[in-house]
């Protein structure tokens, strides 16, 4: 195929957002000569219209993300802003991805092309049901694994806050935090069932899609936390849950003792508002705000 002056810009543009995103960004097409199929494509202006969009479809569970704005650097810096406060965490999917462009004449139109991980293919399966099949053995392993959990300890007489506390304590009692060791490895929700340890954003995953599955609202929080009162020590994960009509913070992994402890659980970043978690825990105010600690 003759590459042209059109397309060298483009991969060259597309070059230069690699190495300012960190999230492994592949692959850089022009959709002109793709033959894609149509789709809807979301205006975008800001950082806050974009992080919605795409909060949207990461608990869709959507493979693919279209969005416009008014040309491919204007995409390039809403998505570096939120790359900076650090919201694009890799929950649900693999941090390789996909972004192709095509150039309009009053606007670009872009898609993000995700791949889902085994969480994300069980969730396709069994929250969302847009699979009339598991894609994978991994997330069948998975969905089975999680569903045999749900059934242990979930009934149907229960409210939302005994559910999400049902979540918090299994995990805290049944998983060990895996100290060192390289991140990525400890990462995902089948670790915990395969090695019976993870670390934070496996811990999340897990506890979001149990709470979904249960028919509580969650999201994945990533931030920054330290110990003490200092912040930006090291990238952490947590979760919120939305008890009527408000959201709290949960964080089981800190709430699971180190060394492991076995059954003893602490409820010290159990449905917290921001004002408690802000001592050891920062976050970009694109998430939920969470007002106050919650009472029983």
């Amino acid at each position: 195929m003759r590459i042209g002056k059109n397309h060298v810009k483009a991969f060259v543009s597309c070059f230069l957002i690699a190495l300012l995103i960190s999230m492994h960004l592949v692959g850089c097409l022009d959709l002109s000569e793709l033959g894609q199929p149509k789709y809807n494509y979301i205006p975008v202006n800001t950082k806050e219209e974009l992080f919605k969009v795409v909060n949207d479809a990461i608990y869709t569970f959507e493979d693919t993300i279209c969005v416009k704005t008014k040309d491919y650097d204007t995409f390039k810096e809403l998505w570096q802003q939120l790359d900076s406060e650090k919201v694009l965490h890799t929950v649900f999917r693999s941090k390789f991805y996909q972004v192709r462009y095509q150039n309009k004449k009053d606007e670009c139109q872009i898609q993000i092309l995700m791949t889902m991980n085994p969480c994300g293919e069980a969730l396709q399966y069994l929250y969302t049901k847009k699979l009339k099949e598991y894609k994978t053995p991994e997330a069948k392993k998975l969905g089975d694994n999680m569903m045999r959990v749900i059934d242990e300890i979930i009934k149907p007489e229960m409210t939302d806050e005994q559910k999400v506390r049902e979540i918090h304590d299994y995990i805290v009692t049944h998983f060990e935090y895996a100290v060192g060791g390289d991140v990525d490895d400890y990462a995902q929700a089948e670790v915990l069932f395969d090695q019976n340890r993870g670390q934070c954003q496996a811990y999340s995953e897990l506890f979001v899609a149990l709470c979904l599955l249960s028919g509580v609202e969650a999201r994945i929080v990533s931030g920054q936390s330290s110990i003490g009162y200092g912040y930006g020590e090291t990238g952490h994960a947590w979760c919120q849950v939305k008890l009527d009509s408000f959201w709290y913070h949960v964080d089981p992994t800190w709430d699971d003792p180190v060394p492991d402890e076995g059954k003893n659980v602490r409820y010290d970043y159990y449905l917290k508002g921001d004002l408690a978690l802000q001592r050891t825990h920062e976050w970009s105010s694109l998430f939920e705000v969470c007002y106050v600690d919650y009472s029983s």
